[in-house]
C-alpha cells in the first residue's frame, strides 16, 4: 500500500510564494529498500551498472556488525536486492560509503567506512552487480575508528585521492599513485587532528579557485574547522567559534549567488547553523541569524540540499535521530528565506534517522528522498509526486579530470518567472552524513530553455554549452561536447510499463512522449482536454516490447492544461502537461 503524503503550503513572504512538495511514502511489501531492518548509517544513489537508473547502497552496522545492502534499480520504482558477493557478505561496523571511478576504467568503485577498528573496505566495480575486493595496501590495512570518507582530487591531477575521517585518531589522506595504488600522506594539516572528536569531513571549492577545500565537523564541544586548500597539499586552518556537537553538514549555493554556502547539523539538542558565503574578497562563512533553518534544536545528523519542487532554488532536508525529520522550503529571490514544513509523514515519521540522500530514482524529473535509520528500524523512501515545473539533470564525465568528475562545478542560466537566474552545483564524494548522489539536478520552474550551461572541470578547462532543452538528462564529457541520454536511461528490454513526463513541459507547440512496454500487446496513447474530451491519438497499434518516443504538435490548440493517457492490457496511467503560447 502507498500512503499519500500531502505537503501543500502556500505562504506569502513579502512578495514571495513558498510552495512545498507532495511526496508518497513507499510502504510496498515487495520493495526491499523499506522492508530491511538494520543499523543503517548512510545511503548513496549511484548507477553502478551504467544503465541510466540510480541504484542504492546502504551501509549497515553502526553499533553491531551487519551485512551492507545493495539494491539494483529495475525501473519504474522497482528494486532487486543483491544478496551475493563480498560487498554484501563481508559484514562490518559500516557507517557510510563513498563512490567514484578512482581507477578511471569506466566502472564505479566504492570505499566503505567501518567503525571500532574493524578495518575499512575497498571494492573495484566490474560494471554489473559484482565487485572485486581489494585485499592489500594502506587503504584497507590501517585499522582505526573511522567515521566517514570522501573521494577527492586534492591536487587536481586527474586521479582521485581518498580522505578518511577518524574519531580521536589522525585522519587519513591517501594520494592516488595510479595503477590502483595509494601513498599515505601525513604532512597535510587536515590529517593531524588525532585528539579531536571528528565525525565527518566534506569537500567543496568554497572560494572558487578550483582547489577543493575541506570542512571537518567535530563532536562534543570542540570547534569545527575549515581547511582552505592552497595547493601542493598545503592548507590554511580556519577554526569556527561554534563549540557544538557537529555530526554532518552539506555544501550548497542556496541563494544562487555563485558562492557555496554551508549547513551544519548539530546533535545533543543544539541548534543547527546555516552559514552564508560572503564571496570575494574574503570568502568568509557567517551564520545567518534568524533563519528558520537555525532555530530548531534537536539531534540532527544527515542533511541534503535539493530543489524538491523544481522552482530553481535549493530546499533543505534534515535527518534527526529519535525525532521528526525536517524539511525547509526556499522562498527564492529576493530574500531566499526558508519555511519549515510541519505537515506530512516525511516530517512526522519520527525515525532514528542518520544519513539522507536525494536522487531521482524513477527518472521522472524530480528528486526523491532516501533516509537511513539505525536501531534496526525500517529505512524510509519517499517518492516525489512532482509538478509541472521543468528540470535538467547533468551527468559529468571527465577525460583529463577524474572520470567521475568529482570537484566539477556546473552553472546554468535560465529565465525563471521573468528573471535571469544562475544556479550552481558541484559533483561531490559525500554529502550530509555518509551519503552521496553523483548526478546533478537543476529545477527550472517555467523556463523553456537553458540558454547557458558552463562546466568548470578540475583540470582547469571551462566549457560553455548553449540552448539546452529542459526536461531531459544530458551527459557532458570533458572536451567532447554534450549529448542527451537516450531513452532517459531505460533499457531496450523493460520489465515493467512506464509512462514518462512529457518534455519539454510546459511546451510550445511541440512536445515529446516517452513510454516503455514490457510485453507485446495493443497500446493506446491519447491526449485529452481538462474536460476529458479526446483531442489527439498518438499511438493506436500493436507494439513489441521496448522503449518508445512519440511527438505531438499542438499548434491548433490554445494555451492551457492537457492530459495524456497510456493504456495497454491492465496498465493505465495519466499525466498532466501545460501548453504555453
Amino acid at each position: 500500500m502507498r500512503i499519500k503524503v500531502l505537503l501543500v503550503l502556500s505562504l506569502c513572504v513579502g512578495f514571495e510564494l513558498v510552495v512545498a512538495q507532495s511526496f508518497t511514502k513507499i510502504t510496498d511489501l515487495n520493495n526491499p529498500i523499506v522492508q530491511d531492518q538494520y543499523e543503517s548509517g548512510g545511503g548513496a544513489w549511484i548507477d553502478f551498472n551504467n544503465d541510466g537508473l540510480l541504484d542504492l547502497f546502504v551501509a549497515n552496522g553502526n553499533l553491531t556488525n551487519q551485512q551492507n545492502s545493495l539494491y539494483l534499480n529495475l525501473g519504474n520504482g522497482n528494486f532487486k536486492k543483491i544478496t551475493t558477493g563480498a560487498i554484501i557478505t563481508d559484514g562490518g561496523s559500516s557507517i557510510g560509503s563513498t563512490w567514484a571511478d578512482f581507477d578511471n576504467d569506466g566502472f564505479l568503485d566504492v570505499f566503505v567506512v567501518n567503525r571500532n577498528n574493524f578495518g575499512n573496505f575497498l571494492y573495484l566495480g566490474n560494471g554489473d552487480t559484482t565487485f572485486t575486493k581489494v585485499m592489500t595496501g594502506p587503504v584497507v590495512s590501517d585499522l582505526v575508528n573511522s567515521n566517514s570518507a570522501s573521494w577527492v582530487d586534492v591536487n587536481n591531477n586527474g586521479l582521485l585521492d581518498l580522505f578518511v575521517i577518524n574519531f580521536q585518531s589522525d585522519n587519513f589522506l591517501f594520494l592516488n599513485q595510479g595503477n590502483r595504488t595509494f601513498a599515505k600522506e601525513t604532512s597535510a594539516s587536515p590529517t593531524g587532528d588525532g585528539t579531536n572528536f571528528s565525525i565527518h569531513g566534506l569537500w567543496a571549492d568554497f572560494n572558487n579557485d578550483r582547489l577543493p577545500d575541506l570542512f571537518i565537523g567535530n563532536g562534543g564541544s570542540q570547534n569545527d574547522v575549515l581547511y582552505r586548500n592552497q595547493g601542493g597539499n598545503s592548507f590554511e586552518t580556519i577554526p569556527f567559534n561554534d563549540g557544538k556537537a557537529t555530526i554532518g553538514s552539506s555544501w550548497g549555493d542556496y541563494n544562487n549567488d555563485g558562492y557555496t554556502d554551508l549547513f551544519v547539523a548539530n546533535t545533543l539538542n543544539q541548534e543547527n547553523i546555516l552559514y552564508r558565503n560572503s564571496g570575494p574578497p574574503t570568502f568568509s562563512l557567517a551564520p545567518v541569524v534568524g533563519s528558520a533553518v537555525s532555530l530548531d534544536m534537536g539531534n540532527s545528523v544527515g542533511s541534503s540540499w535539493a530543489d524538491f519542487n523544481n522552482d530553481g532554488v535549493l530546499d533543505l532536508f534534515v535527518a534527526n535521530d529519535g525525532q521528526n525529520n525536517l524539511l525547509y522550503m526556499n522562498s527564492g529571490p529576493p530574500n531566499y528565506e526558508f519555511t519549515k514544513i510541519i505537515v506530512g509523514e516525511i516530517v512526522n515519521d519520527g525515525g532514528n534517522s542518520f544519513g539522507a540522500a536525494a536522487g531521482d530514482y524513477d527518472n521522472d524529473g524530480d528528486l526523491d528522498m532516501f533516509v537511513a535509520n539505525r536501531l534496526n528500524q525500517q529505512n524510509f523512501l519517499y517518492r516525489n509526486n512532482g509538478n509541472s515545473n521543468n528540470w535538467l539533470k547533468v551527468q559529468c564525465v571527465g577525460t583529463v579530470s577524474n572520470k567521475s568528475a568529482i570537484g566539477t562545478k556546473v552553472r546554468i542560466r535560465a529565465t525563471i518567472m521573468g528573471q535571469t537566474i544562475w544556479q550552481k552545483r558541484e559533483v561531490s564524494g559525500m554529502t550530509g552524513y555518509n551519503s552521496q548522489t553523483l548526478q546533478l539536478h537543476f529545477g527550472l520552474a517555467t523556463a523553456s530553455l537553458v540558454d547557458s550551461l558552463i562546466v568548470e572541470w578540475p583540470s582547469g578547462l571551462t566549457e560553455v554549452h548553449t540552448n539546452i532543452v529542459p526536461d531531459q538528462t544530458v551527459t557532458v564529457r570533458e572536451n567532447s561536447g554534450i549529448t542527451a541520454v537516450p531513452e532517459q536511461g531505460r533499457t531496450t528490454n523493460p520489465e515493467v510499463f512506464f509512462l514518462g513526463q512529457n518534455y519539454p513541459n510546459p511546451f510550445n507547440p511541440v512536445t515529446n512522449f516517452e513510454f516503455q512496454v514490457p510485453t507485446s500487446g495493443f497500446v493506446q496513447l491519447h491526449v485529452y482536454s481538462v474536460l476529458g474530451n479526446e483531442l489527439a491519438t498518438i499511438v493506436n497499434e500493436h507494439l513489441a516490447p521496448g522503449v518508445y518516443r512519440r511527438t505531438w504538435d499542438a499548434h491548433p490548440f490554445p494555451s492551457g492544461v492537457y492530459y495524456y493517457r497510456l493504456q495497454s492490457s491492465n496498465f493505465v496511467e495519466t499525466r498532466k502537461m501545460i501548453l504555453l503560447k
